[in-house]
């Protein structure tokens, strides 16, 4: 249950110079038909940061639509910056929203994973990765 961005600690050689479908497109950088969101809906407000572009990119993609990864868009972004890499808040999303989406897609043998590791959070994890995993548990979603 981990997305990552396309190239990321890879030096760039060509590989990246062509179009190609891929799995998920980091909201960041989406250019989406209004068709889809019509048939398929919005971000997942519920999620309300983090993973919400790995929800709907699975949605889009069981509504038959394809992913394209196009290397003419370029976008300049700073991971997590409206957060931080690593901080209390980074944790607390990306902790409880893995859960949901896990939750969600995932298959039986991966959501028992999930549940295995929850459990290891709520004994021995940090206090924010701790009330992210209740808040899975006990659904409470949306902005925290």
């Amino acid at each position: 249950m981990y997305a990552s961005h396309r190239g990321v600690d890879e030096v760039d050689q060509g590989q990246f110079n062509r179009i190609q479908e891929t799995p998920f497109v980091t909201g960041c950088s989406m250019m989406i038909k209004k068709e889809v969101f019509d048939k398929i809906g919005l971000l997942d407000q519920r999620l309300f940061a983090y993973l919400e572009d790995v929800d709907f990119c699975v949605r889009a993609k069981q509504a038959g639509y394809k992913l394209l990864y196009v290397p003419q868009s370029v976008i300049w972004h700073t991971n997590a910056g409206s957060s931080g890499v690593g901080s209390d808040t980074h944790q607390y999303y990306m902790t409880r929203n893995r859960l949901l989406v896990g939750f969600r897609y995932a298959p039986l043998r991966t959501k028992f994973a999930l549940l295995r590791e929850a459990t290891r959070t709520i004994i021995g994890g940090s206090s924010i990765r701790r009330k992210a995993v209740l808040d899975a548990l006990i659904g409470r979603l949306g902005k925290q």
